[in-house]
């Protein structure tokens, strides 16, 4: 790991020509560093795609996110000796209710989608296997899920098989909901409807937003990639979903409302897909215990907040 720093400590003043001091670890793949004037400076290890990602970015004007300073190779991403990196400028940041943040990461999300539009239609050839895919997926954990429950129904009850018996059937509910959407979805890729790709952030966590002077902006857009908005949308929601937000104002009326059925149909597929790949069968029957409450709550909110305003548009496409 020492030996890891000094090589990047040590290619910061060749590539950036800033004599940088190591301060501290900030995660697994990002440190802090400070320069003579105790200016301080983020550097994260990065893929090596990443350069390509933040000037493709720059090249649609994109101005809501914190691009990486350029080296003197004219590259935001860095690569030497095994490794790659980017390097840009600390900020501090001061305590802002989380509501009120979730709000203006919602709002520079939109920003970032709507700033990156390209038009597409839906291709079953590229559908197809990723669906295939997700049901086999579902299919499996599903399954898992079943024989775990029945291997319990012959025992005696006690203070762990009482939550998951008794939740059981709002998983069930959610296997019911997964099976109606992707139905759904499945005839919007038929009938190759035209839907909007977008520039998906895809880590829509509050810490990926920061605020200087007053302006938001995100970070961390080295993860994002070309996807539909809905990725993002129920990313977020499941990240928050704790906080007191009205999300169907949020989400469905405020970003949904005006846009084809298939981004809320899809938004509300992603929610529960990700839900039940959350779910965790273990032996320590503790914690799948546990797993279950959290993921029936959650499914239990799911159903309260997002009906299916697309229910009409449904039966009158399929009648």
């Amino acid at each position: 790991m020492e030996n890891n720093i000094r090589k990047l400590t040590s290619s910061l003043v060749e590539y950036y020509e800033i004599p940088l001091e190591y301060i501290m670890k900030l995660g697994s793949k990002s440190f802090k560093y400070k320069d003579e004037t105790s200016k301080e400076y983020f550097l994260k290890v990065s893929p090596f795609n990443t350069s390509e990602k933040y000037k493709f970015l720059e090249s649609l004007g994109v101005d809501n996110i914190i691009y990486p300073h350029l080296n003197k190779e004219n590259e935001y991403l860095t690569k030497q000796k095994g490794n790659s990196y980017y390097l840009m400028d600390f900020y501090k940041q001061n305590n802002i209710i989380s509501e009120v943040k979730a709000q203006n990461m919602l709002n520079e999300l939109n920003r970032l989608h709507n700033t990156t539009v390209i038009k597409r239609q839906l291709s079953s050839r590229l559908a197809r296997p990723k669906f295939e895919e997700i049901t086999k997926e579902l299919d499996y954990k599903f399954k898992i899920i079943e024989n775990y429950v029945r291997s319990i129904e012959y025992e005696d009850l006690n203070v762990f098989s009482m939550p998951i018996l008794g939740n059981y059937q709002y998983i069930l509910d959610a296997k019911k909901e997964l099976v109606m959407l992707q139905k759904r979805i499945i005839n919007f890729v038929k009938a190759k409807e035209k839907v909007e790709y977008v520039y998906v952030h895809n880590r829509p966590s509050l810490d990926h937003l920061l605020n200087i002077k007053g302006i938001n902006y995100l970070v961390s857009a080295e993860n994002g990639k070309i996807g539909i908005s809905s990725l993002d949308l129920a990313k977020f929601y499941l990240e928050n979903e704790d906080l007191d937000i009205d999300f169907e104002e949020l989400i469905v009326n405020n970003i949904l409302k005006n846009q084809s059925p298939f981004y809320y149909d899809y938004f509300r597929f992603l929610v529960l897909y990700i839900l039940i790949k959350k779910i965790v069968i273990s032996s320590e029957k503790y914690l799948t215990a546990q797993s279950f409450i959290n993921v029936s709550d959650s499914i239990k909110k799911y159903f309260s907040t997002f009906l299916d305003h697309n229910k009409n548009v449904s039966n009158q496409d399929e009648s």
